[in-house]
């Protein structure tokens, strides 16, 4: 994905989610989508089971095509609060697979972040890191970390 487009659907999100404040994120059912810059690099979603449980999807598009999906654990008195927006701490477990150009490579996820939910728009930013333990075709390890943000879409 090229920055410009990456810088296009940014602003695009920004917009809508200025127009728009009555979502709060974390409600059952809430689903986000947006993008994590960063390995892999593409696009994200993330759908709220109930107020402290996730379930994001990403797939990205460097070098070779990743796809990957962890169930994620939010911790909201892990920080202190800010005066304006939510901050939460998150934990989560899930799986990758890579489709790289000798090997098909299919892992587990940890993983730990941060993420900040602006208090006037319906939109979720964040940051995290993710080891990686590689189970095939070889057992090795890898890392995958990223920033990114999620506009969280209403009514749905």
């Amino acid at each position: 994905m090229r920055l410009v487009h990456i810088v296009m659907l940014a602003v695009t999100l920004i917009f809508f989610a200025l127009n728009n404040n009555s979502l709060y994120a974390q409600d059952k059912g809430a689903f986000g989508a947006g993008i994590i810059l960063g390995s892999p690099l593409g696009p994200t979603v993330k759908y709220w089971v109930n107020p402290n449980t996730a379930i994001d999807l990403g797939l990205g598009f460097e070098d070779d095509f990743t796809i990957y999906s962890d169930i994620l654990w939010h911790e909201w008195k892990l920080f202190p609060q800010p005066s304006k927006g939510k901050l939460a701490g998150y934990l989560g477990l899930g799986l990758r697979y890579q489709d790289k150009k000798r090997d098909n490579e299919f892992g587990f996820r940890t993983v730990a972040g941060a993420a900040y939910w602006i208090a006037t728009a319906p939109i979720e930013t964040f940051v995290e890191i993710a080891p990686v333990f590689q189970v095939a075709p070889d057992i090795d390890t890898d890392f995958d970390a990223g920033i990114g943000l999620r506009y969280y879409f209403t009514g749905l």
